[in-house]
């Protein structure tokens, strides 16, 4: 019983110091390590088992399953952006909705993160593709710049990151590679908990603007100029390529996606098309596919090592007694999946990671209850995408640093539409699920 308790207490303090690491700016990769030296001790684990079996084979089993995915992800989302197709889409989208009012503008910025992520374009490159054109677009219209956080969160890294069916978001991919479901799973669960999360994530960021125009609070000319948006991207001013025709990729990708239920074919098909659409438009393709490879090493690496201190935590007999009282929470399965997920994604500063956790060591637990494997993949790929965007997030942290904006400055507005808004759409996804499963 003396050593349950210590584990349990080493897991809780292993938890906080990660979260506290990378908020100082530890790497994660170093941050995990050490969190797994302290679960290990404090459990009674031999380090070098550990270390050197249980928690490499947390990290190599992730790898295994997911290392094509992340690669041709970032491989994808390079050659959009190289050769001027993801700004071809933001721009036709700015077109539809008008960039005369500054609600409006706030609104394209949703929209176009919204489609380039659906369409398969990593996060990062959604980021460095829009940051130009929000640059313009708040200088023109007077907007204050701490704005642009708000919908960028909101479009790239909520509902089309963990709710809408067929998204070819990793976290889609990672439930259906562990329960076996379609990238639809659940669909009308995912939309309804899609609607909700816009609906309150645009509510906010009216308000919100509305709240600066009151104070007078107007374009900064010498934050956005230390931003990576005011040293703008070289490629933009070059010819992007028509709008349709670039469209083909990710609308490809969406159907092979959707169709055969296999995002490794889905992303080698996007891929292929994007080089033989765009070959005039790419100076090397050579350069394209190293760049994009390189791009994917790190968000690999970083999840990996998330994955491992997870694995080492699921080995422990305080592991045990934290997962019975999880699986034992007052509400049903749903409510315990929901909190668990989230509580990992929120640890480990990551949703992919705190998901791929999560459904390795609880979703058994949850199909003995009778839970349906499409129920358990859209409520645990939602609430993966809650807690994650907290202050020590990976995707967080750059995109303050891209915008030369600080915690203080601009973290509210990621809170309220990354983490707020998809919390509570939780709440009518159990409900429906519950209703109709």
């Amino acid at each position: 019983m003396e050593m349950e308790i210590i584990s349990v207490i080493g897991i809780i303090v292993s938890l906080a110091l990660l979260v506290f690491l990378a908020m100082r700016g530890v790497s994660i990769l170093i941050a995990a390590l050490v969190c797994s030296v302290l679960v290990a001790i404090t459990s009674g684990m031999d380090l070098m088992v550990g270390l050197g079996e249980v928690y490499m084979a947390g990290l190599a089993g992730f790898v295994q399953r997911f290392f094509l995915i992340f690669l041709l992800g970032a491989v994808f989302g390079k050659f959009m952006e190289d050769s001027g197709a993801a700004r071809s889409i933001a721009y036709g989208l700015l077109n539809i909705t008008g960039r005369d009012k500054p609600f409006r503008a706030l609104l394209a910025i949703v929209l176009i993160c919204a489609v380039l992520t659906y369409g398969g374009v990593v996060l990062f490159v959604v980021v460095f593709t829009v940051l130009p054109l929000a640059r313009s677009l708040f200088k023109e219209l007077n907007i204050h710049w701490s704005m642009v956080l708000g919908p960028i969160a909101l479009g790239a890294a909520t509902f089309t990151m963990t709710m809408l069916p067929g998204t070819p978001a990793i976290q889609n991919v990672i439930p259906m590679q562990v329960l076996g479901t379609p990238a639809t799973a659940a669909p009308l669960v995912g939309m309804v908990a899609a609607v909700v999360t816009l609906a309150i994530g645009l509510f906010y960021i009216k308000k919100s603007l509305d709240h600066v125009q009151e104070q007078g609070l107007g374009y900064e000319e010498a934050t956005v100029a230390k931003s990576i948006a005011g040293a703008g991207t070289g490629g933009e001013d070059q010819p992007a390529p028509n709008l349709l025709l670039s469209l083909v990729p990710p609308v490809v990708l969406l159907v092979v996606l959707n169709v055969l239920d296999n995002i490794i074919l889905a992303l080698v098909i996007g891929i292929v098309l994007a080089a033989l659409l765009f070959v005039t438009r790419i100076p090397s393709q050579v350069t394209t596919l190293n760049q994009g490879a390189a791009n994917s090493i790190m968000p690999l690496l970083n999840t990996c090592a998330v994955v491992g201190f997870g694995a080492i935590v699921a080995a422990t007999v305080g592991y045990e007694v934290i997962s019975a009282a999880l699986l034992g929470m007052p509400g049903g399965p749903l409510v315990s999946l929901t909190v668990s997920t989230n509580v990992l994604a929120g640890v480990t500063g990551s949703a992919s990671g705190g998901l791929a956790i999560a459904l390795e060591h609880l979703a058994p637990s949850f199909l003995e209850m009778g839970v349906a494997p499409e129920v358990i993949h859209r409520i645990s790929a939602i609430a993966s995408g809650g807690l994650d965007a907290l202050p020590h997030n990976g995707a967080v942290v750059t995109l303050l640093v891209a915008t030369a904006l600080t915690h203080k400055e601009g973290y509210k507005h990621v809170f309220w539409t990354a983490v707020a808004a998809p919390v509570v759409a939780t709440v009518p996804a159990i409900l429906l699920a519950l209703a109709i499963y």
